[in-house]
């Protein structure tokens, strides 16, 4: 009598464990679905905030010295859009932005561009032009 309650129990617990399996294995399943939905939702939600976020204009980058129409082109990809955008912009990431470019863009010297876009963005034009005048190809003299 105990060998047939202790293989009775034994049976259940088998079961149990079986169907414990079979639950978690199908409930990973079902969440790894749905968490690809809702990451994939999540992507759609960003991108759309993302262009929101973004200026509606673009700003005529080559008016700073230095910055030709690849390199505004450039600046524009990386978000890059406005002169005051490129004012805050800090001088290392305009260098990573050209290093990521490759070795003809490496040779330009960005450390003026965000002083630049400064005056422009503020409507500085006369000190601007002072500004570049000592400049040569965005590079102080």
């Amino acid at each position: 009598m105990t060998y047939l309650i202790t293989q009775m129990l034994l049976c259940l617990l088998l079961a149990a464990l079986f169907g414990f399996l079979i639950g978690w294995a199908l409930g990973a399943l079902i969440c790894r679905k749905k968490i690809g939905e809702l990451e994939a939702s999540c992507e759609d939600r960003l991108a759309i905030a993302v262009a929101a976020a973004r200026p509606a204009h673009r700003d005529d980058l080559k008016k700073i010295e230095g910055v030709g129409p690849k390199i505004e082109s450039l600046l524009f990809e990386d978000g890059i859009l406005t002169w005051e955008q490129l004012a805050g912009t800090p001088v290392e990431r305009i260098k990573g932005i050209l290093h990521r470019a490759g070795a003809q863009f490496q040779i330009h010297d960005p450390a003026s561009w965000p002083d630049q876009a400064k005056l422009a963005a503020e409507g500085r034009w006369k000190d601007l032009e002072e500004l570049q005048d000592i400049l040569l190809g965005g590079r102080g003299i």
